[in-house]
């Protein structure tokens, strides 16, 4: 009898004669299994994060309270004072202020774009990356080699050997390609297209050399510690050091050393200033929590559909029963029939998987690889993970179906004691969940919206930021300048050195008894004019010397809004008034002190262009791209700053965006399971409809009584859901010191929502029922 447990046949033909249960069964559980595998694979790679360097164990990042970053040769002072420091490596980005992260190299006098990095020669015997051409042991041992990265190979050397050929960095400052390696990927480092010699960068700057510590945040430093040691023990020992010789240590401003390991610093919350990458761990748990429910979703369809299914499969079991089936062979046969049907949802839901892995890379804004992940491990786990799923998924109605005696089938009575009792509970849980994500997206939109649309303290809007730094052609700028001026789409050029958005630059000073961190900006007048940036005084001073420092600076250094003077690093500087207070980034940024000079257009150390536009602003932004293209040859960096804004907002918009994705599916899948449920459970009160209609009962007053037996199950889901999800969105808005209010009306939305969705949905099988001739369910009964 063993043999007809794993004899799928009859679950076939059961399958091929309920196409509805069919279908339902298979699109939830492969849409579910599409997004776990997805984002199994997303997480599994956020989680092994620098967990495949061969060292990793021993690295660590120096670091400080607030950043991880440091000036370029603390690493090697700390070398030579402690011996448990094997090795050490700085890693710079090279990125000026005003700059953007990818800079302009020359290769055969072609300009081109490309992000840049800057360390060590023995950065490839430090981290494990991978090298395509070139040998290990000496890839950057000249001071003018350079790796450069796959993509940055193909894209630019094409058929071409790269070995050997040589990219003009700056001016005099030339690299020599000796190697070319994998794309830097699932690490802390970012991806950069050349890795140089931290030599050529002091080149560059020579500000940034290995003995000026006045650069205090140029670098990022990592300590190779020797086996079996743990450097995190030095901790207070080296604060004690670095106190005597490096001046943020020196002057209070940082308090603490840190020393984290690498494998840690990808979730640490210390450094997301500095240019290494860093993930957000509330968002991986976020992903794992909704994807775990959205599968819990598809196994209570599988629950409530199968119970709904007992008593059209009652007839075969029994029949077996009579034939001499145990109980527990039959529990063991629909065990296997509910795995083998996960394991086909499984095999559906990785081609989905496949095919929408690049729209999940562009919303997660990372490269999901699903073939990295068949690995022995995962497959292994994999298999497990389908047996345990169909074996939840077909527990409560293998047990269901078995326990029914065969004297109730051949009477006919088991369908009609099949009760709804277990479903009540399933479609209400599967409706608590579901308004809960909705409201929990409606939140997400008006909270990120209201940050976006918050007032700055400037004009942003009809305003391109075109960043010009890079530039050292200043003719060409010119000439630039000068043709945007004929454009009718241009009202206004300003000139400036850094923006409130990008923050200015940082002078930490001290000002009497106390330590003050001013941000500095140089505008043209028509610049300070596009702005809108407000004054309160104006002591009307005759040279451009004088600063107007905002109010928060004034309250800072407890001045009187009539000084006329303040320390500029020791030495009084002519303060020409007061500016309101305005905001430096986006809204979450805190408060600081600032100062603006205006100057003429020809004295400003010009980093940034500002162009009004009037007009259509997609058609002026195009005008302008095209005249930048022409004359500098590159491509256009411009943005407009309200774009700025809202793209500063990145990390909360991925967020709002899955959850709002992963509502749609758990109504979808809900959805479906209500349409599914309402049919069988119709049918199964035929006859009770049909008597109530032979003793009178009119078709609206059935659809009614129809439609009330489910739509009840979301009015409690909403009562259920409101108070729970009120805390939870309450606890998130919390993160926010600028942040909506909950309104009732949010919630009532979302409520009536899934109200709405839920009654569409039942109410076409609701009509039908009510105005079918009661003449034919009393045949069929």
């Amino acid at each position: 009898m063993m043999r007809n447990v794993f004899n799928l046949k009859s679950f076939f033909i059961f399958l091929r004669k309920n196409k509805l249960y069919t279908f339902i069964e298979i699109l939830g559980l492969s849409l579910s299994l599409m997004f776990v595998i997805l984002i199994s694979v997303y997480t599994g790679q956020e989680l092994c994060t620098d967990k495949f360097h061969q060292n990793g164990d021993r690295i660590y990042v120096l670091g400080n309270e607030e950043e991880l970053t440091s000036a370029y040769g603390i690493g090697e002072r700390l070398m030579n004072r402690y011996p448990e420091i094997e090795k050490v490596i700085s890693i710079s980005s090279g990125k000026a202020w005003g700059e953007e992260e990818r800079r302009v190299v020359y290769y055969n006098d072609e300009a081109i774009r490309a992000s840049i990095q800057y360390t060590y020669e023995d950065f490839f015997d430090f981290f494990s990356f991978e090298i395509i051409e070139g040998n290990n042991m000496q890839i950057l041992s000249d001071l003018n080699s350079a790796v450069i990265s796959e993509t940055f190979a193909k894209a630019h050397f094409r058929d071409k050997n790269p070995i050997g050929q040589i990219i003009r960095l700056n001016g005099s400052v030339f690299i020599t390609v000796t190697g070319v390696m994998k794309d830097i990927s699932n690490s802390v480092i970012p991806y950069c297209d050349i890795l140089a010699r931290m030599e050529k960068l002091t080149e560059i700057y020579p500000e940034m050399s290995k003995n000026n510590y006045s650069n205090a945040l140029n670098s990022i430093i990592f300590l190779l510690a020797k086996p079996e040691t743990d450097l995190s023990n030095r901790s207070e020992e080296i604060t004690t050091y670095l106190k005597s010789f490096y001046w943020l240590y020196e002057k209070g401003l940082v308090e603490k050393t840190i020393l984290i390991p690498i494998k840690k610093v990808y979730f640490s919350n210390i450094g997301e200033s500095s240019f290494l990458k860093h993930g957000d761990w509330k968002f991986v748990m976020i992903l794992i929590s909704v994807s775990i429910l959205i599968l819990l979703f598809s196994i209570i369809n599988y629950i409530n559909l199968t119970l709904a299914q007992t008593g059209l499969r009652a007839k075969e079991i029994s029949i077996r029963r009579l034939l001499g089936n145990s109980k527990q062979e039959l529990f063991l046969k629909l065990m296997i029939e509910c795995i083998f049907l996960c394991f086909l949802s499984f095999l559906i839901g990785l081609v989905l998987a496949a095919i929408f892995a690049p729209y999940a890379s562009k919303i997660l804004e990372t490269k999901i690889n699903l073939i990295a992940a068949f690995t022995p491990i995962n497959i292994l786990t994999v298999i497990l993970i389908i047996i345990l799923l169909g074996g939840i998924s077909g527990l409560l109605p293998a047990i269901q179906i078995t326990k029914n005696k065969a004297i109730d089938v051949v009477k006919g009575t088991f369908r009609l004691q099949t009760k709804k009792v277990f479903s009540k509970y399933f479609i209400t849980f599967q409706n608590i969940i579901t308004i809960g994500m909705v409201v929990a997206s409606l939140v997400m939109l008006l909270q990120i919206n209201y940050m976006i649309k918050a007032p700055l303290g400037y004009q942003k809007d009809n305003i391109i930021d075109i960043q010009v730094g890079e530039i050292k052609n200043r003719s060409l700028v010119q000439t630039f300048i000068d043709e945007l001026g004929q454009l009718p789409y241009v009202s206004q050029i300003g000139l400036t050195r850094s923006t409130p958005f990008e923050g200015g630059m940082n002078y930490t000073m001290q000002v009497e008894d106390k330590l003050i961190s001013f941000q500095g900006f140089e505008f043209d007048e028509e610049a300070f004019n596009i702005l809108g940036l407000e004054k309160v005084s104006d002591n009307s001073l005759s040279t451009e010397d004088g600063y107007f420092l905002n109010e928060y600076a004034f309250q800072l250094m407890n001045f009187d809004k009539d000084a006329k003077t303040f320390p500029f690093f020791g030495n009084p500087r002519p303060i020409a008034g007061m500016v309101k207070d305005f905001q430096l980034g986006n809204i979450m940024h805190s408060k600081s002190a600032a100062f603006i000079q205006i100057k003429r257009s020809e004295n400003v150390q010009l980093e940034n262009l500002l162009v009004q536009v009037q007009g259509n602003p997609l058609n002026a932004y195009k005008e302008i791209q095209n005249v930048y293209e022409r004359i500098i040859r590159l491509d256009f960096p411009g943005k407009f700053v309200d774009q700025q804004v809202e793209e500063s907002f990145a990390a909360q918009r991925k967020t709002s965006k899955i959850i709002i994705l992963f509502s749609l599916i758990a109504i979808i899948i809900s959805l479906l399971g209500l349409l599914a449920m309402s049919t069988y459970f119709i049918q199964q009160r035929a006859r009770e409809i049909a008597i109530r209609k032979v003793f009178g009962s009119e078709n609206i007053q059935i659809f009614k009584k129809l439609t009330s037996s489910f739509l009840m199950y979301v009015v409690i889901a909403f009562v259920i859901a409101t108070p729970i999800i009120w805390y939870i969105m309450r606890q998130w808005l919390s993160d926010y010191s600028y942040r909506i209010k909950l309104s009732p009306l949010i919630f009532i939305a979302g409520g009536l929502f899934c109200f709405i969705t839920s009654f569409i949905t039942i109410s076409w099988q609701s009509y039908k029922a009510s105005n079918k001739n009661p003449i034919e369910n009393t045949k069929i009964e």
